[in-house]
């Protein structure tokens, strides 16, 4: 497997964060797990101009004021100084769903539920590296970001984009005078190319439809399939493949070449599967899929490669003693869709990366060439991050320049270009 031919000294990415400090006062011993805020403010909006096509670790939270519409904050990190490189700031607009009680699915919805000033990370940690979802609210460049508008007398949903300056663009129609259900369009998510919003629509018989909008000319529509969704509560859309296809599943997650994703399917548990030719429903009798291994033990964090996945824990503590709280890899091109480890595939299963520990951890980022990895480590209430060369038997190495805890400890990591 690729990821085991790693060297445990490959760190030069982040060779930085052994030492140095940035513009904030942050305590470099560590972060308290409820003292975290947001990336963003007066001094990150000073940090204009375009996202760096690699070598930035973008992040994304949540603020809603009392008195002033939300916000939301898109961060460029420079992983060896941990200084802000370019920030921007997205005012949501009113009709936009932000909180849960709108009962409207939507990526922002979960960007901004543990996000607000003050929230910090849980008594678990910080939330893992983002799924796909979460990041394709924004096209590539981070200068829009696709939302779902609702008319509060209907509640019927449409959905649009919003850029830098303020401005709303719908995408959606206006709700037909005709008697019939109230439009009901959900999980907007951008396609990377900017071309087009990408969502779902559910009737009142639970028949999901997967299309994409256009954002220029008429705004058409390319419907791209669907199916029925029930027991799909939660799930959320992905885009994968050239040309798009949308993914409707809990917790999918796109490899980097497009080709494959994991997600979690009920009554399968998470699976990984081959990207279909057309946009398609994760659950069982829907997208063809193999589910991982019980013996895997694998809650799948992200893609190493275009065939391994990097994994931890599925619950609270991993079954061999020494995963505990630890992180391993999973070569899916081995997986043969049985119920066990396949046969003289053992090594499908690479050994644990750290030492196995009391502290809970939780991985916050995958560099883009699938060498190094960035985790959260609570103990108590202190929170520190590290990182450490993806190979088995890794000594992970603390990152103690300031700015990471400002960085890390709060929102969501979209992306490690």
């Amino acid at each position: 497997m690729a990821a085991l031919a790693v060297a445990t000294v490959l760190l030069p990415l982040v060779a930085g964060c052994g030492g140095g400090s940035d513009d904030t006062g942050s305590d470099a011993k560590g972060a308290q797990a409820t003292a975290g805020q947001p990336g963003g403010g007066k001094s990150a909006d000073q940090g204009g101009g375009d996202f760096p096509d690699k070598g930035v670790i973008v992040t994304a939270s949540c603020s809603v004021p009392a008195s002033n519409p939300a916000g939301v904050t898109v961060t460029g990190w420079d992983p060896t100084t941990w200084k802000r490189t370019v920030s921007r700031t997205f005012t949501v607009p009113a009709e936009a769903v932000v909180a849960e009680a709108d009962d409207v699915a939507s990526p922002l919805v979960e960007l901004c539920a543990d996000n607000f000033p003050g929230v910090g990370a849980s008594e678990e940690g910080p939330r893992p590296v983002a799924a796909t979802r979460l990041r394709q609210l924004f096209d590539k460049d981070f200068s829009r970001m696709a939302v779902v508008l609702i008319d509060r007398e209907t509640e019927s949903t449409g959905v649009g984009y919003v850029d830098t300056s303020g401005k709303l663009t719908r995408l959606s129609g206006e709700q037909s005078e005709d008697f019939g259900d109230a439009p009901r369009e959900e999980n907007a998510v951008f396609a990377q190319d900017g071309s087009a919003v990408w969502f779902t629509e559910t009737d009142s018989s639970d028949r999901v439809r997967i299309a994409g909008r256009a954002v220029s000319g008429d705004h058409a529509v390319t419907e791209q399939g669907g199916g029925d969704g029930r027991y799909l509560d939660g799930a959320g859309l992905a885009l994968a493949g050239d040309p798009v296809r949308g993914l409707f599943g809990k917790e999918v997650r796109v490899s980097h070449d497009g080709s494959k994703a994991t997600s979690f399917i009920t009554g399968r548990g998470f699976s990984v599967a081959d990207v279909p030719q057309r946009s398609a429903l994760f659950k069982v009798g829907g997208a063809k899929a193999t589910g991982i291994p019980y013996e895997a033990d694998c809650y799948p964090y992200g893609w190493v490669d275009d065939v391994t996945v990097l994994c931890g824990p599925r619950l609270d503590e991993a079954d061999d003693p020494e995963r505990r709280n630890s992180f391993w890899t999973l070569d899916t091109s081995r997986l043969d869709g049985t119920a066990d480890l396949p046969k003289g595939a053992k090594g499908a299963l690479g050994d644990p990366i750290i030492p196995a520990t009391d502290r809970k951890t939780t991985v916050r980022a995958i560099s883009p060439d699938g060498k190094q990895l960035i985790f959260a480590s609570l103990q108590g209430t202190r929170l520190e991050f590290f990182v450490s060369a993806i190979t088995p038997g890794a000594t992970p190495k603390k990152i103690a320049a300031r700015g990471a805890a400002r960085a890390l400890s709060v929102g969501d990591v979209l992306e490690w270009r």
